[in-house]
């Protein structure tokens, strides 16, 4: 706080005041200059004798930094910073000599956005000090591209960069690769955005060779890299732009190519995992359909505990399931609902070899938009992963009947997942009609209660205390709702086309 001003002094700014009530008589006569400057020493008078005055100025600095900080509410600007500086010079000067303040910069440019330049980029991070900075850049609207001098002011400051998020077309990337380098970085999130002068200014051979923008960046653990809408040509080279980052922890790659019926040599997207598999905890993954003929190289993911698959073409994804190992795996998710819920024939058992090999202590499991994924094939899978507390059978349009009476408990059977917590059964209606019964049935089995659930607990069966049923064009009954809410159930979520209409 060296550059803080000092406190007032009290006794000449009251010296002065007194001064100024004397008498008209003994007063000279003075200029209008000095006529203004008493009436300034007067409003400093009034303003240091004020509560929020009496703070020392070291407190004030942390006072504003966690205001401008603080996630933005309802209530609060986009930028205060800019209302502290006005709203007296001593607060200005406090702000201004506060790095902390200053070391997230956040800006949207296009219709509706910030109007941002290089400029006032420069002079905003220039009074950050030496503090590590959170920089973020996205559109308003996606046809709008930033200002050439925004991105080339972050090659004054890259080497104290630590979470970077850009929102920009492929021609505005491609500038920073040769010679950005950011040591302190440890998140990175690009996102590709649509520029219709994309392709008139990136040719393949523009982008063919250039160096990875990640390869000095020895602090990175966390990446998300979303490019849409690439051609043959792009999909490969910019996926060189992330070679792969050994300590990488976080991995979020999604990849779509411009056309469905555009074929990728898969070895391009499995590098990166492949360079980074041994220190990944969290990976989600998107990729174009896969050239056919290509052998997969087997992938051994140590450390992964969250496998999240989004819109994989369903011969792609078996092939990518047979060729991993995932002994840490806790978490795994798989969204078909881009491709229609299309489901290759050899799903289930590409699951269940999967957990021979990996013997993984899976968490959570959940199906999203797999419409003709049959029950006989979930109850297959559910049998090998024992470990299963939160279960999601998200708009796959399921059999109700037989799922929920294989996951009855029955004192004298086999019980399915009997350590299930949490359950999520989302579809546009029951299969068939009026079979929301069996849902309470299952519920009220597991939870013991109901007019027949007399038994004592076993040791391995626990109570479902989480529950979301959804149906956009059906009504669960009344009766069976009653009985849901009387199961004991901690977080319980009803939604169905009644409840719709009545909102």
């Amino acid at each position: 706080m060296e550059f803080y001003l000092s406190q007032p002094d009290i006794g000449q700014e009251l010296h002065k005041a007194l001064h100024e009530a004397a008498p008209l008589e003994c007063k000279p006569v003075i200029s209008i200059p000095e006529t203004r400057s008493r009436r300034r020493a007067r409003l400093r008078l009034s303003n240091s004798l004020s509560p929020i005055h009496s703070l020392p100025y070291e407190l004030l600095s942390l006072i504003f930094t966690e205001y401008c900080l603080m996630p933005i509410g309802p209530d609060k600007k986009m930028f205060p910073h800019s209302v502290i500086t006005q709203v007296c010079s001593t607060w200005r000067q406090v702000a201004h000599s506060t790095p902390r303040l200053w070391s997230r910069f956040q800006a949207s440019y296009g219709l509706d956005g910030l109007e941002v330049n290089g400029d006032k980029m420069f002079t905003w991070l220039s009074r950050s000090g030496e503090v590590p900075l959170d920089v973020a850049i996205r559109p308003k609207d996606h046809t709008f591209s930033p200002a050439s001098n925004v991105l080339g002011c972050l090659g004054s400051f890259e080497h104290r960069i630590r979470i970077l998020h850009l929102a920009i077309p492929l021609h505005a990337l491609l500038p920073l690769c040769p010679s950005s380098s950011f040591p302190l970085l440890t998140a990175l999130n690009i996102r590709l955005i649509r520029s219709d002068s994309t392709k008139n200014k990136v040719r393949a051979k523009d982008h063919k060779l250039l160096p990875s923008i990640l390869h000095r960046s020895p602090r990175l653990t966390d990446l998300t890299f979303v490019g849409s809408e690439l051609s043959e040509e792009m999909v490969p080279n910019i996926l060189g732009l992330l070679l792969p980052v050994s300590q990488l922890k976080i991995l979020q790659l999604i990849v779509a190519a411009e056309a469905c019926h555009i074929l990728m040599n898969p070895l391009a997207y499995l590098q990166i995992l492949i360079g980074s598999c041994t220190s990944l905890v969290h990976c989600t993954l998107r990729c174009p359909q896969w050239m056919p003929g290509v052998a997969v190289p087997d992938i051994t993911f140590p450390l992964l505990q969250t496998l999240d698959l989004l819109d994989w073409h369903d011969e792609c994804e078996s092939r990518f399931l047979n060729a991993i190992t995932v002994p840490s795996l806790r978490h795994f998710r798989t969204n078909h609902t881009y491709h229609g819920g299309f489901v290759n024939d050899s799903f289930a058992n590409d699951l269940i070899n999967l957990q021979t090999r990996s013997s993984a202590p899976l968490r959570s499991f959940e199906l999203v938009g797999m419409h003709e994924l049959l029950v006989d094939d979930i109850l297959s899978i559910l049998s090998v992963f024992p470990t299963i507390q939160g279960l999601g059978l998200n708009h796959c349009e399921l059999e109700t009947v037989p799922l929920m009476r294989a996951l009855e408990y029955r004192e004298d059977e086999p019980l399915l997942v009997p350590e299930l917590r949490a359950f999520s059964y989302k579809n546009a209606q029951l299969k068939p009609k009026g079979s929301d019964r069996y849902i309470a049935d299952m519920v009220e089995s597991r939870n013991l209660t109901g007019d027949d659930n007399e038994q004592t607990r076993p040791p391995n069966l626990h109570c479902i205390s989480k529950l979301t049923l959804i149906f956009e064009r059906q009504s669960l009954s009344q009766a069976v709702t009653k009985r849901l809410k009387n199961c004991g159930i901690d977080e319980l979520v009803l939604d169905d086309k009644k409840k719709k209409k009545e909102n």
